[in-house]
């Protein structure tokens, strides 16, 4: 782990909660206090502020991060620890796991955790209207004093249609997601005849194809029933197919029908490994891929994870901390990508590239070459490495970007 700036100033962490100190109301968003107040709850002790979304994060110092490991040491719950330093808890497993490896140390959350004994009902109809509101749900957790990944799987995982309602910390980097997709349709959409979304989600990228590709025919797939359902209630032209399966097996059927598209989407919430290698069989000579890298992503820091990771892209980096891993794994994606389209015969021209907060996104255009001309520029885009096969890309984080979304820009999707 990069060696941390010291202040000169001792951090501690209180064994009790009681021993750290609300704070008055004036530190919390309005908003917010008043879903309190109109569930019963005003009283609840305020250990962080309560604000929206999007807040800066600071940096570390060395004092704090020494804090931490000794409360996670002394088997202090990260909730807790989240409450003392006003931190997300995932940030601060981040850092216990590069440290834990330094040392030769197992981390474990076992013993560390506030349980959810605090998890009623009324609590969980107030916490639904906070995170509804924008509340991030590790406040919420610490708000109620409850084991934090306990009140994230309630808010998210446990909530039908997960990944497509969008009432997540995410949902800016989706809105600017559709934007470039809004945009580089916009220039290529008129030549577009055959679409293929294979992670439709409830349409908004099939809107988006329908309004910029008017001729186009559109093949749009989504699994889950009531995503699906819910996207057939909407009005789609008579050219829009929807299909109600698993895409892969969509894939394959097209794939045996001998179909070809213009454009391919593959915008999956986790991933697209097994999806990637049967879309590139079904471009066009010239053809537009969007491909996302999806929640593998930052759930990276997870050793099981990573070999998922190496298996599925040969991205080989057990040991890279955490930070320098999520810095270069999605190169070593492209990577894979680009060699899945070299074998197709294609070579990809990189049309945009963002890093989101929890995935990150590729525009490319595909055009199929002879095979000479598709070996050099594999060997020219691409160098391999102790690692694996990785692409250079100009990957711009979202934060050099969301300027882009003015007001005006925003498309009103979500």
């Amino acid at each position: 782990m990069r060696r941390l700036p010291s202040t000169g100033t001792a951090v501690s962490i209180p064994a009790r909660w009681e021993d750290i100190p609300a704070l008055p109301s004036s530190s919390s968003e309005p908003r917010f206090l008043q879903i309190l107040d109109e569930h019963g709850l005003s009283d609840v002790p305020i250990r962080v502020p309560l604000v929206g979304r999007y807040t800066r994060g600071r940096p570390w110092s060395a004092e704090e991060f020494e804090a931490v490991f000794e409360a996670w040491s002394n088997g202090i719950s990260l909730t807790r620890v989240a409450a003392a330093l006003n931190r997300n808890p995932q940030d601060i497993i981040f850092r216990l796991l590069d440290e834990c490896s330094r040392k030769g140390l197992t981390f474990t959350e076992r013993g560390r955790s506030e349980g959810s004994e605090r998890w009623t009902p009324e609590v969980a109809r107030c916490a639904a209207a906070l995170f509804q509101a924008g509340l991030p749900a590790w406040r919420i957790a610490v708000l109620f004093q409850v084991d934090f990944e306990h009140v994230e799987k309630a808010l998210f995982a446990a909530r039908p249609g997960y990944g497509h309602k969008k009432l997540n910390p995410f949902a800016i980097n989706t809105e600017h997601k559709l934007h470039v997709n809004s945009g580089i349709l916009a220039e290529h959409g008129p030549a577009i005849q055959n679409a293929l979304d294979a992670f439709a989600g409830q349409g908004a990228t099939t809107a988006l194809i329908e309004r910029h590709a008017p001729d186009a025919e559109i093949i749009a797939v989504e699994l889950d029933h009531e995503t699906y359902a819910s996207a057939l209630r909407k009005l789609w032209r008579p050219g829009t197919t929807w299909v109600n399966e698993d895409n892969t097996a969509t894939l394959e059927r097209l794939k045996a029908a001998g179909s070809k598209f213009d454009l391919i989407d593959l915008d999956p919430f986790v991933s697209c490994s097994q999806q990637l290698p049967l879309a590139m069989e079904l471009l066009k000579d010239r053809a537009l891929l969007f491909v996302t890298l999806g929640g593998e992503y930052r759930r990276s820091f997870i050793g099981s994870n990573r070999k998922a990771i190496a298996a599925r892209y040969g991205f080989v980096a057990p040991d890279l901390e955490n930070a320098a891993y999520l810095e270069q794994m999605p190169f070593y994606f492209v990577g894979y990508v680009a060699t899945q389209a070299a074998r197709n015969g294609f070579v990809l021209s990189t049309l945009r590239a963002v890093r989101y907060a929890n995935n990150c996104r590729f525009w490319f255009h595909a055009e199929r070459r002879c095979r000479e001309e598709v070996d050099s520029w594999l060997r020219e885009a691409c160098t391999v490495d102790a690692y694996g096969t990785r692409m250079a890309v100009a990957l711009r984080r979202f934060a050099e970007v969301r300027r882009e979304l003015s007001g005006d820009d925003q498309l009103g999707f979500l």
